[in-house]
Formats: C-alpha cells, sequence, structure tokens
C-alpha cells in the first residue's frame, strides 16, 4: 500500500512538473546594486523572451539580475517578485532589453524604497552587449549617473552578465 501511494504521489510530481511553462536557466551575474547606500552583490542572472513592446514582430528581452536565486512563479509573475522585494527577501535589476540592444525599462527592486520599486525607462540605463542574439544575452547593465526614487531614496546598478534566453510562451 505504501509504495503505491508514494508511486502515486512521485507520478503526480512528475506531472505537474512536466505542465509547467520552462522556467529560466540560472546564467551569471558579477556586480552590486546600492540602494540608500547600502551594497548588495547581484550574482544570478535569467533572461526571457517577450513580445516586443514597440515592435510585436519582434522580441524584447527581459533580464533578471538578483541577490538570490529564482524558481517557479518568481521567474514569470512579477507580483511574486514584488511580494518578495516587500518581504525583504530579493533585491534586483530588471531591463526589457530590445532587439538593438537598448534597455526600454529598468525597474529596481528594494525593500529599502518603502513603497513601488523604481521603474521607467532612462538615458542613464546603459547596456553595452557583448552579446544579444536571442539564444543567450550578456554584457554590462549600469547608470551611468545615481538615480532616485520618488521618496529621494539613491540608488545606482553596475553588473555583468550571461544567460541563456528562454523563449517566448506560446499563446
Amino acid at each position: 500500500m505504501k509504495r503505491h501511494v508514494v508511486a502515486l504521489i512521485a507520478a503526480s510530481a512528475l506531472t505537474v512538473l512536466c505542465s509547467l511553462p520552462a522556467a529560466g536557466e540560472d546564467g551569471k551575474a558579477e556586480g552590486t546594486l546600492t540602494v540608500a547606500k547600502t551594497p548588495v552583490k547581484l550574482v544570478h542572472a535569467y533572461a526571457q523572451a517577450q513580445e516586443g513592446f514597440f515592435d510585436k514582430k519582434v522580441n524584447d528581452t527581459l533580464v533578471l539580475l538578483t541577490d538570490v536565486p529564482l524558481s517557479g512563479a518568481a521567474l514569470t509573475d512579477s507580483f511574486e517578485r514584488r511580494k518578495m522585494e516587500k518581504e525583504g527577501k530579493l533585491r534586483s535589476v530588471e531591463a526589457v532589453i530590445n532587439a538593438k540592444g537598448q534597455p526600454i525599462n529598468v525597474t529596481v527592486r528594494d525593500k529599502a524604497f518603502g513603497g513601488p520599486p523604481v521603474s521607467g525607462g532612462s538615458t542613464e540605463d546603459v547596456f553595452e552587449p557583448k552579446t544579444n542574439d536571442g539564444k543567450a544575452i550578456a554584457g554590462r547593465l549600469h547608470r551611468a549617473k545615481p538615480g532616485a526614487s520618488f521618496d529621494d531614496v539613491p540608488f545606482t546598478y553596475d553588473v555583468t552578465f550571461s544567460a541563456p534566453v528562454t523563449p517566448r510562451a506560446k499563446k
């Protein structure tokens, strides 16, 4: 009886795992996010293709640079990452980079902001690509000048990274 229950649980778990969308592979990051004069090392990199914001015919790439490893919903759901941020469990820089290698939106997550994450597009956000071919993305993402949240909490980041790009989910 016990073996039957164990086998049933294992088969159920395998079915669930196989039905989940492919999770992003963990790449490598080396750099620092500094918020309110407190630095944190960003050591994990993930990348996901997504529908182009300005041109739906080409993919943009969402790059997640984090201080902790991500799995499950945290890889694909910004609300899950927001929850982790509010709990003080995640600090990250998330950048949407278009096919031309331009960061068109950057979100900086840290509980020190006290409210929503800092998010938007700025010419101060710079991506220096080494690779950006749709299969992998690598380079340096940094701020040309430090920024500040709406509540004047200062921040800056400078991260070199590489990550395989998870293909866009099929609709």
